[in-house]
């Protein structure tokens, strides 16, 4: 699956060709705030929702990012994911 780094919007993007799921976030001075996951139910359970998150998550970390976890599904894809719990701006 292609995801796509809308940089205007910051948001990340996967499209199926009809809908669109999507990580929204808010730079900040130290990194990003994910503030919103949305995955339209056509494309639920099919995993994008995750791979958006791991996929934000990895672009903090090569970016050398903070990243604050506003979004309760961020929030628990780092309590179920340890390794990005270094990222996380305290």
């Amino acid at each position: 699956m292609e995801i796509i780094h809308n940089t205007h919007d910051h948001k990340f993007e996967i499209q199926d060709g009809r809908h669109t799921a999507v990580v929204e976030y808010r730079p900040f001075k130290e990194g990003i705030d994910i503030i919103h996951t949305y995955v339209p139910g056509e494309m639920e359970n099919k995993g994008y929702a995750s791979a958006l998150v791991k996929h934000t998550l990895e672009y903090a970390r090569e970016n050398h990012l903070k990243v604050i976890t506003t979004c309760p599904f961020s929030r628990s894809y780092v309590a179920r994911h340890p390794e990005y719990q270094n990222l996380i701006f305290s």
